[in-house]
């Protein structure tokens, strides 16, 4: 389909949206990763033991690969595939973050824990 100069596009481009797109997932991967290997010595700085800290980094984990049971599905039923895309994403933009102003041991083991779910999305 060709377009001429006097027709107005009518949204994004293609290739403007996977660039979009590709930008804000390698921005949220290097939050994701960034804060992922500062999480055992910001909970050890909290109070939190050697068991604690492989305790809730599991927990974690495993809420990911459990959750991913059920949004693939999910998914599928819903065909909201885009608004379950961005929803992960913006759960790691706001949990990665609030781990740096948490003060208790407790609301940042459940913050890790939580952070667990954007990646099943």
């Amino acid at each position: 389909m060709t377009r001429t100069s006097t027709q107005q596009p009518t949204g994004m481009e293609p290739w403007r949206f996977v660039v979009w797109f590709g930008t804000v997932s390698l921005l949220a991967d290097f939050v994701h990763e960034g804060a992922r290997s500062i999480t055992g010595p910001l909970l050890a700085s909290l109070g939190a033991s050697a068991l604690v800290v492989g305790v809730v980094t599991g927990a974690g984990e495993a809420a990911a690969l459990g959750l991913r049971l059920v949004s693939g599905p999910l998914a599928d039923r819903v065909r909201r595939f885009w608004g379950l895309a961005i929803a992960g994403y913006a759960l790691t933009v706001a949990s990665v973050p609030l781990l740096g102003v948490v003060g208790v041991l407790w609301a940042a083991c459940a913050l890790v824990v939580a952070w667990g779910y954007p990646q099943a999305l």
